[in-house]
């Protein structure tokens, strides 16, 4: 499963009433930025815990990509992600409304299963009454959705077929190093020196606590984890159990 980015909404406190706006409307970030909301998301999670619906929604105005009086332009996508080196891309240039048959759609998961996340612009139904930008982060059993408008349950955990069926466009946003990288050190790559700087942090960390302590967490966890099945605690392991072991004991 994919990780889950940050969330923003569009009408926090913080900016929901600050301009998102070209002359001739009065539109606030929070009747109009769902897209920059989105790209903010996104570029917070991946390139700069900094960046607010506020960045990206004056990035848009300042480049051209504020709408009169509607929302964001198809177009700013791709070049507000690439500004922070995120490669992004529309992945058809026709709306796709009532057709939850297009193979699109089979297309947009099997990019989520790689790690991607997609910007989806939904049509009137469960998500909206007109347009609305919402970021795909997963697909399973359920859509799974940050809706910068909305905590609902049925928009942040999608039905599948209403989705299909509501969804126009779609923009790919490649998170793949972020969703696919390994949140443990790589055993293989780590030498006979880091394991011996590992060991003694977990016999430091072992020795501030009760015998009674030190065996029974450890050895639940290990068989959680499959390293061990409990028969033969005193058997000997591998180098790369040894490592799994300590790096866990070394965390803690």
């Amino acid at each position: 499963m994919n990780k889950k980015p940050a969330s923003y909404k569009q009408g926090d406190p913080r900016w929901g009433r600050k301009p998102y706006r070209v002359p001739g409307e009065t539109s606030t970030i929070g009747s109009a930025g769902c897209g920059p909301t989105c790209a903010a998301m996104v570029i917070a999670t991946l390139k700069d815990k900094r960046v607010t619906p506020e960045t990206t929604c004056a990035w848009s105005v300042a480049h051209g990509y504020k709408a009169l009086k509607q929302g964001t332009y198809y177009s700013y996508f791709r070049p507000q992600m690439a500004a922070y080196g995120i490669e992004c891309r529309q992945l058809l240039g026709s709306r796709i409304i009532n057709q939850p048959s297009h193979p699109i759609h089979e297309q947009v998961r099997e990019y989520l299963r790689q790690g991607y996340w997609v910007v989806a612009l939904m049509g009137p139904g469960t998500w909206t009454t007109g347009g609305h930008f919402v970021l795909v982060w997963d697909w399973d059993n359920k859509v799974r959705i940050l809706d910068p408008a909305s905590s609902a349950e049925k928009r942040l955990n999608g039905d599948p077929a209403a989705f299909r069926r509501e969804v126009r466009c779609y923009w790919l946003v490649d998170a793949r190093d972020y969703n696919n990288e390994e949140d443990d050190m790589n055993i293989d790559k780590m030498t006979d020196a880091e394991l011996v700087k590992l060991a003694e942090r977990m016999q430091a960390a072992l020795a501030k606590q009760p015998v009674s302590a030190r065996l029974s967490p450890e050895l639940e966890e290990a068989k959680a984890r499959g390293i061990t099945d409990g028969t033969r605690p005193n058997a000997f392991c591998t180098r790369a159990q040894a490592a799994v072991m300590t790096l866990r004991a070394a965390k803690t």
